[in-house]
């Protein structure tokens, strides 16, 4: 059911696993998408396969990072649709050491600051653009990409990633409280771990080691946590802001 016809979405990270699994099931229920990611080829080809579902997809190189950039792909989205009705901040990274995560002691300061600047400053950044457009039409959704490592002690993850998604849990929380009035909701899904390249930056036996003491003994995918997104966006949600949904087969049962 083509739920969401005619909205626009934007969805930053739109290349990576859960982004385009997340833009194609957007597309699958109608709604036109603004395909931003930093690495513009991939994004192309995504838009050209969404384009297949019969909705018109924009593609557009983005560093979430650079506001003015951000402020940028406002103006394009206005231009080019008129309006914005769904965001999804889904831009992410989460580097690690040759022996996985790395220490808090040996972090270097720049890329502390790289990943707090793309997965919260950006998310910040992002939203800021979307909420003034969303104004103009009464109202939209904002969904926050977070992660489990916001919710928890992560073994895998570093304290840079850990910290810029629980700042992303809070910030959603604020949003909510604030936008509520302005018919505008904001949630968050907090996955644990999924089957997406970035899980592969560990040791296999650590991911084996995850899943035995996941309740579902196995790991999510990209589609799980897509059609949880689709969820919020849409109005059988409609007495739903400020949540966070774990999507984690009940690892962590808050």
């Amino acid at each position: 059911m083509r739920i969401l016809n005619n909205s626009v979405s934007w969805i930053t990270g739109s290349t990576g696993s859960i982004g385009s699994a997340t833009c194609k099931v957007l597309a699958q229920a109608g709604s036109h998408v603004v395909v931003s990611d930093i690495d513009f080829d991939r994004a192309k080809d995504l838009s050209i396969q969404l384009k297949d579902e019969g909705v018109e997809a924009l593609p557009l190189q983005l560093d979430v990072s650079d506001q003015k950039a951000v402020e940028n792909v406002g103006k394009i989205i206005k231009k080019t649709f008129g309006r914005l009705d769904i965001l999804v901040n889904g831009a992410g990274i989460s580097p690690k050491g040759e022996q996985g995560r790395v220490p808090v002691e040996d972090m270097d300061a720049e890329e502390w600051l790289r990943v707090v600047n793309i997965n919260l400053h950006g998310a910040f950044y992002c939203s800021q653009v979307a909420v003034r457009l969303m104004k103009e039409n009464a109202g939209g959704h904002i969904v926050n990409i977070a992660s489990q490592a916001g919710r928890s002690y992560s073994p895998v993850t570093g304290a840079h990633y850990a910290v810029s998604k629980a700042g992303l849990i809070s910030l959603t929380r604020q949003m909510a409280g604030e936008l509520g009035p302005s018919g505008i909701y904001v949630n968050a899904v907090a996955p644990g771990r999924i089957d997406t390249p970035m899980i592969k930056d560990v040791p296999e036996e650590v991911n084996r080691q995850i899943v035995n003491n996941i309740p579902l003994r196995r790991l999510g995918t990209p589609e799980e946590v897509a059609n949880t997104i689709q969820f919020l966006v849409t109005p059988q949600s409609s007495y739903l802001t400020g949540v966070v949904i774990d999507i984690n087969g009940g690892r962590l049962m808050m």
